[in-house]
């Protein structure tokens, strides 16, 4: 038993020895720029998109910093310089032009500003202070691509990661979402005229926007037949960026308009042209909506007015569904 006993206290020496010896390695401090390796520890996620809606005054933060790998740590502080890489962003660019992408732009020079070009790893330490670039969301246009490239120039000696020195910075076009019809159920609709006879459970403006693209919304023809132009108009309830609307025509008639323009207001009294004679085919009726992009605007009220019928004697038209898409 004291044999045993021994044994165990031995191996339980030994292990403890070569376990100390490891964590030494792992601690030990060198000064061989051949030992480590600098890299952009943002740049492992590509792209790194930036929050430019909803749009605000004030300027965000986008933070990146660098990091060392070795077995230790350095023995000395490790200066790293920064630059910006319009190599990088040429060979991006010539990749999606390639594969028909469209290009990106570079970052307007007024919409962003680098707090700092060089940071440093301090000895004994595995990651850098941090560079911050802080961004003004208004100054994009929402409507393009932007790219920033940032990548490292130099490490004090030490190797660079070339996989990861560059982190790429991207600020996306904006791209509404479709409006679910959950939320559509909350908004209210109005219209010039509605036929609630007629069309036995159809007719009424809150068909336009019910979820239901096999329902419809209809002017009168009953009792009266009021001639163009016909509207119907949307309370969102809140102010929405949008921008664009879809509308698909009634599914068992295609005497509806060809013709119609959009507003759009925050307040229900002012408006503002969004689109004007822009062009709607009601004989497709295939299920799909048509779309119509517009400029993004924070609207709370949408404004439909149809203009032209496509059969010229005919006063009434309908419509089956509405569709928005916000940010």
């Amino acid at each position: 038993m004291k044999k045993i006993k021994s044994f165990i206290f031995l191996l339980t020496c030994a292990f403890i020895f070569s376990a100390c010896v490891k964590e030494e390695a792992y601690n030990k401090k060198g000064d061989s720029t051949s030992d480590g390796v600098v890299f952009l520890q943002q740049a492992v996620t590509f792209p790194q998109e930036l929050t430019i809606f909803p749009f605000v005054d004030a300027a965000r933060t986008f933070t990146f910093n660098a990091g060392f790998g070795a077995v230790g740590y350095s023995s000395k502080d490790i200066n790293v310089k920064f630059e910006i890489d319009n190599a990088a962003f040429d060979s991006v660019n010539r990749v999606r032009q390639a594969t028909g992408l469209p290009l990106y732009l570079k970052f307007p020079t007024d919409a962003y500003t680098i707090d700092a070009m060089e940071t440093t790893i301090p000895s004994g330490n595995l990651t850098s202070g941090k560079i911050n670039v802080n961004y003004f969301s208004k100054k994009f246009n929402p409507s393009m691509n932007y790219l920033l490239t940032m990548s490292i120039k130099d490490a004090s000696g030490y190797t660079v990661n070339p996989k990861l020195k560059t982190v790429f910075i991207v600020v996306s076009k904006l791209q509404g979402k479709l409006v679910p019809n959950s939320l559509k159920a909350t908004w209210g609709i109005t219209a010039d005229s509605e036929e609630l006879v007629g069309e036995g459970s159809n007719g009424g403006a809150s068909k336009a926007i019910d979820g239901d693209i096999a329902t419809y919304w209809h002017t009168p023809w009953y009792l009266s037949n009021p001639p163009f132009p016909h509207w119907l108009r949307i309370d969102m309830r809140q102010p929405n960026f949008i921008d664009r609307i879809a509308l698909a025509p009634r599914q068992n008639n295609s005497n509806g308009f060809i013709l119609f323009k959009l507003e759009g207001s925050l307040d229900g009294s002012t408006w503002t042209l969004l689109g004007n004679n822009l062009v709607f085919d009601p004989t497709k009726r295939d299920g799909t909506f048509q779309e119509f992009a517009i400029t993004p605007t924070s609207v709370q009220y949408i404004k439909i007015t149809m203009l032209q019928s496509r059969v010229p004697t005919e006063k009434s038209t309908h419509l089956g569904e509405i569709n928005v898409y916000k940010y």
